[in-house]
């Protein structure tokens, strides 16, 4: 049932005005035609239309149709009904040859009269059979009618398919190179990125073992003279220290033969203590330095171990990019490779 506002008649006009001008009356273009109308209703039409047709095929035709028009109107409706006619053709000969043998019975009966019942009986047995065989045959008619109006409906929904498969083909090729587009854009920009950071990572990593190597060579010079200096020191304090038990044996001498310098002995014990101290202290000063390069020794090599740490992530860094890079690369080939098989062959 059609729906209100779209009737058969407005369906079968646009078709014959489609058929007029040489378009096969799909029913997108009839829906175009007539500018509304759902494609259920318009196809419910266009079946019926298609039947009319195809039991007066040539009632439709306007008088001054071009010859041309007419030509492929009339290969096309022969192309269709072809399998009929030659199913019709055989039923033809079929019939034609059960109704010779009956005219040959019938005529054998005449012949021979004492056999009149039984060539009787068979005559009307194979009358029976040749009538079968006509209303079998009209049958076969109807169904390949019915057959050439379902092949015309399938034309007509190939069509829509390949009118869809073609936009949606064109759709494709157009995202397809929209997508090569941006991943060209976007692999240009990552190689310009990976050899920036590359170029930075190398700058700074060659930077860093420069000062590295620097901050090595100086902490190791200061250490070296720090343990000269640290040497001098024990050496002038073990010098001192002996100078000062020879004298401390000379006053004991001295304070057990003269009791008279015992004053002098004891300022000059004093002065020896004195300095004795200031050498202890001159001592805890260099073993305080000598920490506290040892701890700047330490603390080189630990930046250098934060240096070497950075630029091994740096390196991973790098790798992930490269691995990334050769990733789209990949992508790109795979996508350039499935590009060509979308086109119709």
């Amino acid at each position: 049932m059609g729906r209100a506002g779209i009737r058969y008649e407005d369906v079968s006009e646009a078709a014959e005005t489609l058929l007029s001008r040489g378009l096969n009356p799909t029913i997108q273009r009839v829906r175009e035609l007539l500018g509304t109308g759902s494609n259920t209703t318009i196809s419910d039409h266009l079946k019926r239309w298609q039947q009319t047709l195809a039991d007066s095929p040539h009632a439709i035709l306007p008088p001054a149709i071009p010859e041309a028009v007419a030509a492929a109107l009339e290969s096309f409706w022969r192309v269709a009904v072809q399998q009929a006619e030659a199913a019709f053709v055989e039923q033809r000969l079929a019939a034609e040859q059960a109704v010779a043998a009956a005219e040959q019975a019938r005529t054998a009966a005449l012949e021979k009269e004492q056999q009149a019942i039984a060539e009787a009986e068979a005559q009307r047995q194979a009358r029976e059979c040749a009538e079968h065989a006509a209303r079998e045959l009209q049958a076969d008619v109807l169904r390949e009618r019915e057959r050439r109006a379902a092949a015309e409906a399938a034309i007509a929904a190939a069509e829509q398919r390949a009118e869809a498969a073609a936009a949606e083909q064109a759709q494709v090729r157009e995202e397809a190179a929209a997508r090569l587009t941006q991943l060209d854009a976007l692999l240009h920009q990552l190689r310009r990125d990976h050899e920036r950071q590359r170029t930075e990572a190398e700058q700074r990593l060659v930077a860093e073992q420069a000062r590295g190597e620097a901050n090595e060579t100086r902490l190791m010079r200061l250490l070296d003279q720090l343990r000269t200096e640290h040497a001098a020191e024990r050496q002038v304090f073990t010098a001192d220290r002996q100078d000062w038990r020879q004298r401390e044996t000379a006053l004991q001498t001295q304070l057990t033969a003269h009791q008279r310098e015992t004053h002098e002995a004891l300022r000059a014990q004093a002065i020896a203590e004195d300095r004795q101290q200031a050498l202890r202290t001159e001592l805890e000063r260099a073993r305080t330095a000598q920490q506290a390069s040892e701890e700047r020794y330490r603390q080189a090599v630990h930046e250098q171990e934060t240096l070497r740490a950075a630029f091994d992530t740096v390196q991973q860094q790098c790798q992930a990019l490269q691995n990334r890079l050769e990733a789209l690369e990949k992508q790109k080939d795979i996508d350039k490779s499935a590009a060509p098989a979308a086109e119709p062959r």
